[in-house]
């Protein structure tokens, strides 16, 4: 059913209204936020999910809005806030509800996120608040500090051979409900010790018998998402049957976890500015171009980046040259290498060794010399591991008795960028970084961001986003109060 959008705010009376005035105190924080910071822009920027001339009246943007950002500021579960949103007088205030105004319904919440938002609006949200703090003339510097922060899946990580033994189990349940008499046409199950490739020929063949046969609308859905899922070779590379698009990324050599990677760029004055959510395998190094860019555009000016080693390779330093802006990033030898042999191989810096295009890690590396006195590493890989991976007979070749990468340093490309590094300049900056770190805890410990809420990239897009304007608006709260000290 289409919703309309109302035109213009509704004025609505309430006798009880004074109530607001006796019980939320004037230091109560969701009363700062709601004189300090505008939120009618929403209304606006929401303008084209919704019907303009039929249908019936949906809430209002605004409102469903403000409870999303609740929900991200004290780290609720929609049921929860909901419950709570029908008696707390301090969020009613917030949300522009009356006293005795009822609340929604939780599954408006979730309709609202998956219908109603996208990246463009996520985009345009966070640069909101950015345009905010320049208007209140709260951003005076032109340094931005790069940084990632993991977040853990919903679902547990799962192998190929997991997914497919969980859904063939499944669609074989729905069917002895619905229609026991199709189990003479099951194929013959594999033996638990069977590899990835005869449980997908098994699957294969149980969605193939039951084409056509199915009546339960539930069990033909389940039967048509497993032979999708097994068009081309993606199950190879899916990792959770629950989350298909969450990896596995490493934060050390022998830690590792599930999920997504949230890169930031953040102000000196700790706003966010800009931010790329990826699978968790994704390299820090990829991303700094696209958050200064984002930074840019949110309309700050970028003369420095501040990040750790991992932002260090030759691509980041060419563009960092290119555009006039101080890369106060530490070189790593193995890093800000120019000649890669391998396409997708790339260092991680959390585990200190290479990463290939799978996300496994080298298990050991060698120093070598040329004879004409240049080094270069050389990278091991485990067969073991190659041989269970959907790249084995193309990056490492079948019945190879090793894998291996080989890494040229090179010297005379970041000679300007060394001398820098000597700079006591540099040294002095450097030491801003840990500001990054802290907004990287404040986002985990207070907000929930150590594990998704959702399931999929997006839902990944929706949770960070709405974390890092709770953050900002935060942050606006703070410098203006700040500002009014001195």
């Amino acid at each position: 059913m289409e919703l309309m959008l109302r035109n213009g705010t509704q004025l609505q009376l309430s006798e009880y209204a004074g109530i607001y005035d006796l019980v939320i105190p004037p230091d109560h924080f969701l009363r700062k936020i709601k004189e300090n910071v505008e939120f009618s822009f929403v209304n606006p920027m929401l303008k084209e999910q919704y019907c303009e001339h039929f249908g019936r009246p949906a809430k209002e943007p605004e409102m469903m809005f403000k409870i999303l950002f609740l929900k991200r500021l004290y780290d609720l579960s929609d049921e929860v806030l909901v419950r709570d949103l029908s008696y707390n007088m301090a969020y009613k205030y917030f949300v522009g509800l009356q006293p005795e105004e009822g609340t929604i319904d939780p599954s408006l919440l979730t309709k609202f996120r998956k219908t109603r938002i996208n990246e463009d609006i996520l985009e345009e949200m966070l640069g909101e608040t950015i345009q905010q703090a320049i208007e209140k003339d709260l951003i005076k510097s032109q340094s931005v500090i790069v940084d990632s922060t993991h977040t853990h899946s919903k679902a547990n990580r799962e192998t190929p051979t997991q997914v497919l033994r969980r859904l063939a189990k499944a669609l074989r349940k729905e069917v002895y409900k619905t229609q026991p008499e199709l189990a003479k046409y099951f194929p013959e199950k594999p033996l638990e010790t069977a590899e990835v490739e005869e449980e997908i020929r098994y699957t294969k063949a149980l969605a193939e018998v039951l084409e056509g046969r199915l009546e339960s609308k539930t069990t033909w859905k389940l039967r048509d998402s497993i032979a999708k899922m097994l068009e081309g070779d993606q199950i190879k590379n899916i990792q959770s049957g629950y989350d298909p698009e969450a990896k596995t990324g490493h934060k050390s050599k022998d830690s590792s976890f599930f999920g997504y990677k949230n890169h930031l760029a953040m102000t000196d004055e700790r706003l966010i500015t800009a931010i790329e959510v990826t699978p968790g395998q994704e390299p820090d190094t990829t991303r700094l171009q696209s958050l200064i860019e984002k930074t840019v555009k949110n309309g700050v000016k970028v003369e420095e980046v501040i990040g750790d080693k991992a932002y260090s390779s030759k691509s980041n330093i060419e563009y960092c040259e290119e555009r006039d802006i101080k890369l106060i990033s530490r070189l790593s030898a193995a890093v800000t290498n120019g000649h890669p042999r391998d396409k997708g191989f790339i260092y991680n810096k959390d585990a200190g060794t290479m990463q290939c295009p799978q996300g496994h890690l080298a298990i050991r590396c060698e120093i070598r010399k040329h004879k004409n006195g240049s080094q270069y590493y050389i990278y091991w890989f485990s067969v073991k591991t190659c041989k269970k991976c959907p790249c084995y007979g193309t990056c490492c070749q079948t019945g190879a008795k090793r894998k291996s990468y080989c890494l040229k340093i090179s010297g005379e490309t970041h000679q300007r960028q060394y001398a820098f590094e000597q700079t006591e300049y540099f040294k002095k900056r450097l030491k801003e970084r840990y500001k990054i770190e802290a907004k990287n805890a404040e986002l985990k410990q207070v907000h929930g961001l150590t594990r998704c809420k959702y399931v999929g990239l997006f839902g990944m897009q929706i949770q960070m986003y709405f974390t890092a304007f709770v953050a900002n608006v935060k942050r606006i709260i703070r410098l203006k109060e700040l500002a009014a000290a001195h």
